[in-house]
């Protein structure tokens, strides 16, 4: 065997032998012989703050095979060299948590679909998750023509109805697995607000002072908005939180806890403008909370600008459907929400909102990748303070905020200080 790679981005445990092995299981052939492996970045800088992920192409031979076979497919892992980074993302748990939802959670809940008709296909399909070196193995929805969406620009209404109806989906059969493993997915609290751990805090109290000091360049919003900011500061971090909170009467299931445009891959038709079909992918953060975090989480990073300022009650009415409709056909043993019960959900919980738009939404769809990376989200110095003073300098957020601020201020969001 032989291998071609570039060995910068090949840990050395990832062998011939490994890679063959995880082959041989996943397509059930024992007789599978590799001839070489090949291993890439698949992610750019700024698309991918808290994972490694890394593409994998390989040719073997199987028997009677003339010519060797080709297949694609994708591993993630933690930082593998970098301590700090390593140190805070196991305090939110992140690896242990998605290598659960891959291994176990995710084709569980698929087949539920399944066996009840739902052909609908939620996620990329798992061949082999190892505990011991923290890594994730799955296919390569590029190989299907799956590809990102632009996450610099907002997602239209055909993306955002796809995209709603399988994050319904998702949240229907996650209640239903749960009540059926006896709420075994509720020991999943590690969102990126939550009661255990506040790494993140610090980032979004400073480009939300940033944000603050934007609205006095803005005659639209002046000195008004720019000190109910800074007086919000302080109370930021826990109003956020309470959005994850327990609360009795809501109805609570798996979130996916990172719904944002680049957690979905895209297939389009040959001529690259027919949507075909959208999957789910990233799974780190998802915890037991309301499904109203991973819609004002979604809505607030990726919507195009007119629906997110005019047609959200119309997205809401869709998800509660097709939410509402699965939950009722999966045999759902408890109240299913009227869609009035999750519009009282997505109120009480709407601080979030304010959040991932003043914050989210700026790191999300930043142009500007030179500062591009984790620790700009965690430490306090020259680098990340340059980098949090440019993602306000993107005119679609400044366009935005400009828009949503006043919004907020209507619902009473920005007086939140207790």
């Amino acid at each position: 065997m032989s291998s071609a790679t570039d060995e910068n981005e090949r840990p050395q445990w990832l062998s011939d032998q490994y890679v063959e092995k995880i082959l041989k299981k996943y397509l059930n052939e024992n007789e599978l012989k590799l001839q070489s492996v090949n291993v890439k970045p698949a992610t750019a800088k700024g698309e991918s703050f808290s994972s490694v992920i890394n593409r994998v192409r390989a040719l073997y031979y199987v028997p009677l095979s003339k010519e060797p076979c080709e297949i694609s497919f994708l591993y993630k892992t933690t930082f593998e060299n970098n301590g700090f980074l390593a140190s805070v993302l196991e305090k939110y748990d992140v690896l242990n948590t998605e290598m659960q939802m891959y291994e176990k959670v995710l084709p569980q809940m698929q087949k539920s679909l399944w066996d009840i008709g739902d052909e609908d296909q939620l996620f990329a399909r798992t061949l082999y998750v190892d505990y011991g070196k923290k890594t994730i193995f799955f296919e390569d929805l590029s190989v299907k023509g799956f590809g990102m969406a632009n996450r610099l620009v907002g997602l239209d209404e055909q993306h955002m109805r796809v995209c709603l109806r399988k994050l319904a989906k998702f949240h229907a059969s996650a209640a239903v697995l749960n009540e059926r493993l006896g709420g075994s997915l509720e020991i999943y609290q590690r969102g990126i607000f939550n009661r255990h751990v506040n790494a993140f805090g610090g980032f979004f109290e400073a480009v939300t002072k940033v944000c603050a000091e934007f609205c006095v360049t803005c005659p639209q919003l002046g000195d008004y908005y720019r000190e109910k900011l800074l007086r919000l500061v302080p109370h930021l971090v826990e109003n956020a939180t309470r959005c994850y909170d327990w609360k009795a009467g809501h109805f609570f299931t798996l979130n996916h806890g990172d719904m944002w445009t680049n957690n979905f891959m895209m297939q389009y038709g040959g001529n690259g403008s027919d949507l075909q079909d959208i999957l789910l992918i990233d799974f780190q953060y998802c915890n037991w909370t309301s499904p109203a975090v991973d819609l004002h989480y979604f809505f607030n990073t990726s919507l195009a600008d007119d629906l997110l300022f005019h047609h959200q009650d119309e997205l809401v009415q869709y998800y509660h459907q097709v939410l509402s409709q699965t939950l009722g056909k999966l045999n759902y043993k408890q109240h299913i929400p009227t869609l009035h019960e999750l519009k009282v959900q997505l109120l009480d919980r709407g601080f979030l909102a304010v959040a991932t738009l003043l914050v989210n939404l700026p790191l999300l769809t930043n142009d500007q990748t030179e500062d591009a990376d984790f620790e700009c989200l965690l430490l306090d110095n020259e680098k990340s303070q340059r980098f949090r003073k440019v993602l306000y300098e993107n005119k679609r957020v400044q366009r935005v905020v400009k828009v949503m601020l006043p919004y907020f201020d209507r619902l009473g969001f920005l007086d939140m200080l207790e």
